[in-house]
């Protein structure tokens, strides 16, 4: 997985951070010897992860979380019977898991709003072909930013 130049570099890395962060020596003792002998079964230790996020996959991320801001913000004053329909209930770690990590990354350090709905029937594993269904419908009427209650409800249709 890793070249043998990539564990060399990693391995004289930890090196480094023994000496700028003495409290963790140990940690990067060990991070050292599971790149030295290659034990990649153990590379997830390294707090490298493995999933990578492609354009398409965050680009798909970032419409749907528009969508819901737009829809939130359209919603404010509508009956709860729309306002309920509306909720983002987010991203599942059963779904792709590059959709859960960027979203999350997208709300943990980018602060960009995300508000997942902790109801009872919170499904997030059953819901991207419902986000992708409305997007869908979001760029027949052109994706608008201010929607009237008739394109919500066409949207959560």
């Amino acid at each position: 997985m890793l070249s043998f130049a990539e564990r060399l570099v990693l391995f004289n890395q930890y090196e480094i951070l023994k000496k700028l962060d003495p409290e963790k020596t140990s940690l990067y003792e060990r991070h050292q010897e599971v790149v030295e002998k290659g034990l990649e079964s153990l590379y997830g230790d390294l707090g490298i992860s493995k999933t990578t996020v492609s354009e398409e996959t965050a680009e798909e991320v970032t419409n749907i979380l528009e969508m819901f801001q737009a829809i939130k913000k359209s919603s404010k004053g509508t009956s709860n019977n729309i306002a309920d329909k509306t909720k983002f209930v987010g991203f599942g770690p059963n779904q792709p898991s590059e959709h859960f990590t960027y979203a999350d990354f997208l709300s943990r350090v980018l602060k960009f709003p995300q508000e997942i709905s902790k109801s009872a029937d919170n499904r997030p594993e059953l819901q991207l072909e419902k986000y992708r269904r409305m997007l869908k419908r979001w760029d027949e009427i052109g994706r608008k930013r201010t929607l009237s209650t008739d394109q919500i409800a066409h949207l959560v249709a």
